[in-house]
């Protein structure tokens, strides 16, 4: 791993990944981690992860530029988007491009200060990484069952818009000034520690006595540890190629039938099947198509080049004996 000290910025550092990410930066590869940070609340947790707060949001364009200016990379793992707040992704698409504008406007002004100095060694250092967040979901299923990998076709009906982020951050690359742009695509289910989408899940199921089941449970589904996809974004920083594209993706092989399942099981509630049409109805086309889609995307690019080991456990031993199991009695207990 690296030895020198070296500053990165980062968004969306108080949230799921942000928190596990964080402590490993610090602790394994000697970052020094400058986090964006929206209340005190925030700022408190950031500080006991070991970063430093940066009050502002993805609208804190000078914030964003000073900080991008001033750093050696950037994970950029926020979006403005809330999920059950904003209907569509397309409703806040501006505030995450204009945030990702601000923020490559402050690599490029950096860079040009820089190019005055000589020396090819010294350029080599200050190379600057920008690392986007976007999903394997933005692929389309493989029509034979195989699993895609970052070169497969886009979905061209995808559930939101988000991948157009994608795109726009890896053509804003720039090998004069050494701005390198890359992508993780995230499992649609990061899961551990308790916490992410699986946990909402159990939480549903203890107010309501049921886990929702969109088809016949038969799609396949991405998975991967939250600790996993953290070490992945940090390899990338300091190994990923110029434009390159890795899916943070685990296991592939789980249904969602027996995803939801377990958690069914863990929480003794039975499971509500339903059609899709049905699902569209009383969750929204965006949360049904979530549920039903399948999803077979390799991890093997990044295990290749970037030398990533997977070792969290796999979603259902997580669920069935891990820490989602811990959570139960306190999750049955707050309703």
């Amino acid at each position: 791993m690296s030895t020198a000290k070296k500053t990165l910025f980062l968004t969306g550092g108080s949230g799921y990944l942000g928190q596990r990410l964080i402590p490993l930066a610090v602790a394994k590869y000697n970052y020094t981690i400058r986090a964006l940070s929206r209340t005190p609340t925030s700022d408190a947790l950031l500080r006991s992860l070991g970063a430093i707060p940066i009050r502002g949001d993805l609208t804190s364009h000078a914030v964003l530029r000073a900080e991008s200016r001033s750093a050696d990379a950037i994970i950029h793992l926020a979006t403005a988007y809330e999920f059950g707040k904003h209907a569509s992704y397309d409703e806040v698409k501006h505030v995450d491009m204009g945030g990702i504008d601000a923020m490559f406007e402050g690599l490029r002004d950096s860079a040009s200060h820089y190019q005055g100095n000589d020396g090819e060694d010294e350029q080599k250092e200050k190379e600057k990484t920008f690392i986007t967040t976007s999903g394997t979901l933005i692929t389309a299923p493989d029509p034979s069952g195989a699993e895609t990998n970052e070169t497969s076709p886009l979905d061209p009906n995808p559930i939101n818009t988000r991948g157009e982020v994608e795109q726009y951050v890896l053509e804003n690359g720039d090998k004069e000034r050494r701005i390198k742009p890359i992508s993780i695509r995230l499992a649609p289910y990061v899961h551990g520690h308790a916490g992410s989408g699986i946990r909402r899940w159990m939480n549903l199921a203890a107010q309501t006595g049921q886990i929702p089941l969109v088809g016949d449970g038969s799609n396949r589904i991405t998975a991967v540890h939250v600790d996993d996809a953290a070490e992945l974004y940090l390899l990338a920083v300091e190994r990923g190629g110029e434009g390159e594209v890795y899916n943070a993706a685990a296991e592939t092989g789980v249904t969602a039938g027996e995803m939801f399942g377990a958690v069914a099981e863990m929480m003794g509630v039975e499971v509500a099947r339903m059609s899709v049409e049905e699902a569209e109805g009383r969750m929204g086309r965006v949360v049904a198509r979530f549920l039903s889609v399948e999803n077979r995307a390799s991890g093997g690019k990044a295990r290749r080049e970037l030398g990533w080991v997977v070792r969290g456990r796999g979603v259902l031993e997580e669920i069935r004996e891990g820490s989602y199991r811990d959570v139960v009695d306190v999750i049955k207990n707050q309703v």
